[in-house]
């Protein structure tokens, strides 16, 4: 999994073998039982280069699985941090290694960049432009977040309601900002200040 996670975050993989790249990755995923089996220096990217791959409903079953190796199987076993062995602290409540650690914690940015869907625009410096891309699921139907950039704090919430998605944002002084809806309609540029808007996106599920 993570010779191809780097591959195809690293855009090593020619144009016409990402797709067959991504659904390669897809299968040994799946073979795992949809469990990850990346390393240090691949779970930061799997997530996102499941979700622009064309992939984001494994890149969500992987986020929300349970059982080991997760995320939440961690939660279950009441760690408050991010551990480094994904089953850190065994049946006898004895941890073993680090059981706060940053390489696991890196789906953090997952949450940021597609959960929220909160991006600097490539090339912008110090979030002078930035754009809100959430890319939801029907196992989480809203989320909010804030960012403290350089220009002022940036907030984002978003929520579905039936088969509505409706996404607020605050936009600083100075900065110019887009809202792309999962459909890929596009609303910019955005007014400083509160934006507001609705689109239809299908039921949820």
């Amino acid at each position: 999994q993570a010779g191809y996670v780097r591959a195809l975050s690293l855009d090593l993989v020619p144009g016409a073998l990402r797709e067959a790249a991504a659904t390669r990755l897809v299968e040994l995923i799946r073979a795992a039982g949809t469990h990850l089996g990346t390393g240090f220096l691949a779970t930061g990217d799997l997530l996102p280069v499941l979700a622009d791959t064309g992939h984001p409903d494994v890149a969500y079953e992987l986020l929300l699985q349970r059982t080991a190796p997760s995320w939440l199987y961690m939660l279950d076993r009441g760690a408050t941090t991010i551990w480094e062995d994904w089953e850190g602290v065994d049946d006898t409540g004895t941890a073993h290694d680090s059981l706060n650690h940053y390489s696991k914690g890196a789906v953090v940015r997952f949450l940021h960049t597609h959960v929220l869907g909160l991006r600097q625009t490539p090339g912008s410096v110090a979030w002078a432009s930035f754009e809100v891309a959430p890319v939801p699921h029907p196992a989480v139907p809203w989320a909010r977040g804030t960012h403290e950039s350089p220009q002022g704090t940036i907030a984002v919430e978003w929520r579905t309601t039936g088969d509505e998605l409706t996404i607020t944002v605050d936009v600083p002084p100075a900065t110019t900002a887009r809202v792309v809806f999962p459909d890929g309609t596009t609303v910019e540029p955005l007014p400083c200040g509160r934006f507001s808007a609705t689109r239809r996106v299908g039921k949820a599920s």
